[in-house]
């Protein structure tokens, strides 16, 4: 399997299953799946197919700037958050980073690979639930003369949440040191609160990182941006190809923006189903870390022996060993629909049992 999780064709390939064999817990995304009216506008758009797209991305920017009530020209969009994670160390010309560990395994690749930027890990402890504490990681910054620092809230693949207020803090603290603080909001859409997106205009150091693709069930169309400072805006386009975002996921990004019933029935669905895994995960002793977010960090002795068991039976989860911090004994589960959840819980408890 790759690095990530959601690598469904290795998954088939392996153990000679189709899409209908497969049940995905490896990759967190919304298991109400696409919006109808998402679905339709990218049926609706088919025709146009054979322009290319707009490559200034207009419809979709003004339509991110009304929501969000930012300049548009501030707003950067790309292939999905992971085009922008790679192009920022490029344009910005980082040599040295700082961030959590355990996080999203990109940010690092993406300085170490495009420009052999110097990593500094800051160690997030197992006994605190892996929480990303204001003052460790501020006393940090003052040391660490770095050029960024990278954060995802909530973080992947822990599901810890650092509050606003906590964050704003940190995002203070980086621009009195000249430190460009990125945030990466992937998941926020899941807790329904706390960005710092209407805190870029104000902070020349700060950025905001969004995801289209897990809450709205569309990691196959790639579709994330950005809110950034004008300047780093404009550096992150001069090294942006041209047609980055295609025709089809930019009517359905303007289309998911409208859809508030949508948000509304997520947040039901998805807090009814983490208590169904919370108490199910209780049940098995299996331990959890406490999340924020539409995915659960499992710590089991037999995590290797539980993820092939379930394998067998089709159901893929993420293998988190390779996450800094973590080791053979984590995996990462997502939040699925009812029928699901039971099913995973069922083998799990006939594996662990």
């Amino acid at each position: 399997m790759r690095a990530h999780g959601g690598d469904i064709y290795t998954f088939m390939e392996k153990y000679d299953k189709t899409f209908i064999g497969v049940i995905d817990f490896s990759a967190s995304i919304n298991p109400l799946g696409p919006p109808d009216n998402v679905v339709s506008e990218i049926k609706r758009h088919l025709r146009h197919i054979i322009h290319y797209p707009d490559p200034d991305m207009r419809r979709l920017r003004a339509k991110i700037s009304q929501t969000l009530n930012v300049d548009p020209g501030s707003i950067v969009c790309g292939n999905g958050c992971t085009e922008l994670i790679y192009l920022l160390p490029k344009a910005m010309k980082f040599k040295k980073v700082i961030m959590p560990a355990p996080t999203y395994g990109d940010y690092e690749r993406a300085c170490r690979v495009l420009m052999q930027a110097s990593v500094t890990h800051h160690m997030l402890k197992r006994d605190e639930s892996f929480d990303i504490r204001t003052a460790g990681l501020i006393k940090a910054i003052r040391s660490g003369e770095a050029d960024a620092l990278f954060l995802c809230n909530p973080n992947n693949p822990t599901g810890r949440f650092v509050e606003k207020e906590d964050l704003l803090e940190i995002a203070e603290a980086a621009k009195k040191h000249r430190m460009y603080l990125i945030v990466d909001e992937s998941f926020i859409d899941f807790v329904g609160t706390g960005s710092v997106v209407d805190a870029v205009e104000r902070n020349p150091y700060l950025i905001v990182l969004k995801s289209m693709t897990k809450f709205y069930a569309l990691p196959g169309l790639r579709l994330g941006y950005g809110v950034f400072p004008m300047g780093v805006a404009r550096a992150i386009r001069r090294h942006q190809a041209s047609w980055s975002v295609n025709t089809l996921a930019q009517a359905a990004g303007i289309a998911a923006l409208d859809n508030e019933d949508y948000r509304k029935m997520t947040m039901e669905v998805i807090g009814k189903q983490k208590k169904v895994l919370e108490k199910g995960f209780s049940a098995l002793n299996a331990y959890y870390v406490p999340s924020s977010a539409n995915y659960y960090l499992l710590r089991l002795p037999n995590a290797g022996d539980v993820k092939g068991y379930l394998e067998n039976k089709g159901i893929l989860v993420r293998d988190c060993s390779n996450f800094k911090g973590l080791d053979h004994t984590y995996i990462r589960v997502a939040v699925k629909s009812s029928g699901q959840n039971k099913n995973l819980l069922k083998h799990m408890g006939e594996c662990i049992g």
